[in-house]
């Protein structure tokens, strides 16, 4: 499949899962805004690095949060921290902490250094797609995730931006300024295995 051919089935898979209600994935019988290709590298990933504590940002509907929460507490993780300024949804589960508010709030940011010093953190940033704010996010938790953890930027490949807003849809432009200036990081292409995911591009873990 060529680089073309994969973009084009790349945006189509996303409008059949995203912009038809009817095919988004479901955990709990709560939606989940990603591909069933992410979830899965996403559980294997989890029961290889084993982290402690997963910080998510945008709860969207919390089906994610809940499918974080249960791979926690199978592979003997302690609890989800979920952050939106205003969630769809915040579902309860036993490890699951919905937190409401900006990712990169100093309170917030305080708040989540104290919960998480004494273990292992994992990030998965899927909020506020503008590049700015991802940047903003990657310096934020660049020091709160743990050493071989990763810090997941959601949404990396470029669908176009977002008509009146030019510079809305780039989060893989905040990617790679994180990485030309941080070298605590680096990008694996995990989403190779299944080809596409919208984690494509935004696996970078710390060494």
């Amino acid at each position: 499949m060529g680089c073309l051919e994969t973009m084009e089935a790349l945006t189509e898979h996303y409008e059949l899962v995203h912009d038809r209600k009817s095919h988004r994935p479901k955990w709990r019988e709560i939606e989940v805004d990603k591909f069933p290709q992410d979830l899965v590298l996403y559980a294997q990933v989890i029961f290889k690095r084993k982290p402690s504590f997963i910080i998510e940002t945008g709860t969207s509907c919390g089906g994610s949060a809940n499918f974080f929460g249960d791979l926690l507490l199978l592979s003997g993780g302690q609890r989800v921290f979920s952050i939106d300024v205003n969630a769809k949804g915040t579902p309860p589960h036993p490890f699951v902490t919905y937190i409401k508010g900006s990712s990169v709030d100093e309170e917030i940011l305080k708040h989540l250094r104290n919960k998480t010093k004494d273990g292992s953190v994992m990030a998965v940033f899927d909020s506020d797609h503008s590049k700015k704010h991802v940047l903003d996010e990657l310096n934020a938790y660049a020091d709160i995730v743990t050493t071989g953890q990763y810090m997941v930027v959601e949404d990396c490949y470029t669908r176009g931006p977002v008509k009146g807003r030019p510079e809305y849809y780039h989060p893989y432009l905040a990617v790679e300024e994180f990485l030309k200036v941080n070298k605590d990081y680096r990008r694996y292409d995990l989403e190779k295995q299944f080809i596409f995911a919208v984690t494509k591009k935004g696996w970078l873990r710390k060494k």
